[in-house]
């Protein structure tokens, strides 16, 4: 009997203390389900995933067109040259081409994912197309062609429209018309008298001057307001290089003024020394060049700013990166013993 009794009390307490660790088992499945949701949130893995770079999209090519390079603008009026393959069609490559960067309620909905705009105001038209046997390309739009919302506006889109036609290479400048009319200047200031050429895109700054004074063309990558990042044309001044390749890929270690552009290269990295002989371009990068070993991602971003970069000079097709003057064995990232081709294009977009 006293057994029993015993076994009676053991289970008596057993079932007390079950019951109350278990007292609100709802809140138990509160607390376990918002504990969850917090981990997933903050996984930063996952943040990254969903980013890819405009530089790598695979686009295949459709019947009856043609690959051509668009300036569209994004949240900070860069200008942003991207590779769309456009429909031959009746307007010919080249309206066709103008035609897909102005603003309309369609165009900014295919943008949306990229992250960028339109450069040409909404309503514009384009009247007619000539182009001459000198490279000049004279180009005629209605007026609703003057109705851009600022001065910053109206000069992205001058350049866009300049940038887009000269990428045809059987067209050097432009000329803009409005209804049929030779304009001197643009309703907001800029200027359009003359013949327009590609120079100085997305210009960065210079405070202070020094001598033998050129421009360069370097490319950084951001993170675009959109689904994508993508690299960006940046035009520096730079002073006291005779060798322009050194100059541009100097002034592109030096990397981009505080901003969302950012400088792939680890810090307390130096150009040793740049040669460019039969189309190759043998860049000499410093030990620190290899920071990141490793990190594909980052790796990447550095051979793709560089070959970007020399993009710019058209004799170079290719290039080879060495680290303190040697190939980096037994690796496929930075200072590997292969040969990095010179991109056609920057960016894709299908």
């Amino acid at each position: 009997m006293n057994r029993n009794l015993a076994l009676l009390l053991a289970l008596l307490i057993c079932c007390t203390l079950v019951l109350t660790s278990c007292s609100n088992p709802l809140i138990s499945l509160w607390d376990f389900f918002n504990k969850k949701t917090d981990t997933v949130e903050e996984s930063p893995q996952q943040v990254q995933e969903e980013t890819q770079s405009m530089s790598e999209v695979s686009v295949s090519q459709p019947e009856d067109s043609r690959a051509t390079v668009l300036y569209y603008k994004d949240n900070e009026d860069f200008l942003i040259p991207v590779m769309r393959y456009m429909p031959k069609g009746d307007l010919g490559v080249a309206k066709t081409a103008i035609s897909a960067i102005i603003y309309s309620p369609e165009t900014v909905e295919d943008l949306k994912a990229a992250g960028l705009t339109p450069t040409l105001p909404m309503g514009t038209k384009i009247n007619g197309a000539v182009i001459r046997e000198n490279g000049l390309a004279i180009i005629d739009f209605s007026k609703e062609f003057l109705n851009f919302s600022s001065k910053k506006a109206e000069e992205l889109g001058i350049k866009a429209v300049t940038y887009t036609l000269t990428e045809f290479p059987n067209i050097k400048s432009v000329e803009i018309r409005v209804d049929g009319k030779k304009i001197e200047e643009m309703p907001k200031g800029t200027e359009v008298g003359s013949e327009l050429k590609r120079t100085e895109i997305n210009l960065q700054p210079v405070e202070k001057a020094g001598e033998k004074l050129s421009k360069v063309v370097v490319y950084y990558h951001k993170k675009g307001s959109g689904a994508y990042s993508y690299f960006v044309p940046l035009t520096k001044v730079v002073s006291g290089f005779e060798n322009s390749v050194e100059a541009a890929l100097s002034a592109l270690l030096e990397g981009p003024e505080a901003g969302s552009l950012k400088n792939p290269f680890p810090e307390g990295t130096k150009l040793l020394d740049v040669q460019v002989n039969s189309g190759i371009a043998y860049v000499n990068f410093s030990e620190h060049i290899l920071a990141n070993q490793g990190d594909k991602a980052a790796e990447n971003a550095v051979k793709k700013a560089v070959a970007l970069t020399l993009k710019e000079f058209p004799a170079i097709s290719k290039a080879k990166i060495f680290v303190n003057g040697k190939i980096v064995e037994n690796t496929a990232g930075v200072g590997a013993d292969e040969y990095i081709s010179v991109p056609v294009f920057v960016n894709f977009y299908e």
